[in-house]
């Protein structure tokens, strides 16, 4: 493996080079043009954390300012291996190894590998690992095995000549792939994503079973965003981005209940990790820039970190996704890590949590 450190020393991301390793790297452009101290930190107590350089591939490092998705953890309490995944336009599905150390392009196929892919959602079912990858710009779902091949597409359930499905984000909960219409109607779909199809086995269905929509009422939402199963339970949490809230269903689009966040902040996703949720802003309260990312115990904000204010790191005015990455110290209490990918324009950063930080 050869690392291609020359052209990126400004990087606060360390570029290694797998695949190509007799080209040279590809220009960086200035807004990834990244430093931060070692010794500076955001949040606050136990959920103190710093910038961890990590390892990306170049490829990665040239197309992350169109960066605009989430990531997808394969916890290991869960039967997984650790790592997480999420997708770039341009470079397809990536892989964040289980000990942080670097991002493994796996690719797939082209037809979600040169579209965004607006979230990532990994399930297991029959004994296999299935990932599942909204595209707003496609205006379709993609089924995909964790390698990258394609396994089924999910179409516009209005029909390509019908309304805009301008999916944003997908989960699976009892069976069911839910998927959101965050940038249309606001419209939340339903589907068994492994029924076959005797005519079009590689053709999924949405089923006739929908919720939501446009409105300010529970139930309703400004912009249906993200979608999270909650821990242990068939409920999801919705990011109605436009509104501010959290709002939780059940897989019939029954409301069960929600968090109000401060107004203006557009959060953009949840993850849960125990009793903990992270969620990713656009904007700062009242609209402000640049954005935080908070985490919440029990509904109530706890922590909130700002990478740009905080760290000294350019390009995360906007947060478009954060999510946990849990390791495991065979010595020690787990450690946390807090993944974020930022939008407009697009980067990518790993956060550290600091174990020793005054409490």
């Amino acid at each position: 493996m050869s690392f291609v450190t020359a052209a990126f020393a400004a990087l606060s991301l360390f570029v290694h080079d797998g695949h190509h390793a007799h080209e040279a790297p590809p220009a960086v452009p200035a807004a990834l043009q990244l430093a931060a101290p070692t010794e500076a930190t955001t949040g606050s107590g136990e959920y103190t954390f710093r910038h961890l350089p990590v390892q990306i591939p170049a490829e990665m490092a040239q197309q992350l300012v169109h960066a605009h998705g989430g990531f997808a953890h394969d916890a290991r309490s869960a039967g997984g291996d650790g790592s997480t995944y999420f997708a770039l336009k341009g470079v397809g599905l990536l892989n964040l190894r289980a000990d942080v150390s670097a991002v493994d392009v796996i690719g797939g196929d082209e037809s979600f590998a040169n579209v965004n892919v607006h979230n990532t959602c990994l399930f297991r079912a029959h004994g296999e690992t299935f990932l599942a990858l909204p595209s707003d710009e496609a205006q379709r779902a993609f089924l995909t095995s964790p390698r990258g091949q394609l396994l089924r597409t999910f179409p516009n359930p209005y029909g390509d000549s019908g309304q805009a499905f301008r999916v944003t984000d997908l989960e699976y909960v009892d069976e069911q792939l839910i998927a959101t219409n965050g940038y249309a109607d606001n419209v939340v779909f339903v589907t068994n994503p492994l029924r076959r199809e005797a005519d079009e086995p590689s053709l999924g269905h949405w089923d006739d079973h929908t919720f939501g929509g446009t409105g300010t009422e529970h139930g309703k939402f400004g912009t249906a965003h993200g979608i999270t199963r909650m821990p242990g339970t068939n409920v999801v949490t919705i990011a109605d981005r436009a509104h501010a809230r959290l709002e939780s269903f059940t897989p019939d689009g029954r409301y069960v209940g929600g968090t109000t966040l401060p107004p203006g902040t557009l959060p953009c996703d949840v993850d849960y990790l125990d009793d903990l949720t992270l969620v990713g802003c656009l904007r700062g309260p009242d609209g402000s820039t640049p954005a935080p990312i908070y985490i919440l115990e029990h509904g109530n904000i706890v922590a909130e970190l700002n990478i740009t204010r905080d760290l000294g790191l350019e390009g995360f005015t906007h947060i478009h996704n954060a999510a946990f990455h849990v390791v495991d110290q065979p010595d020690g209490p787990r450690k946390l890590y807090v993944l974020a990918y930022a939008w407009n324009p697009g980067n990518f950063t790993v956060l550290e949590q600091v174990l020793d930080a005054p409490r």
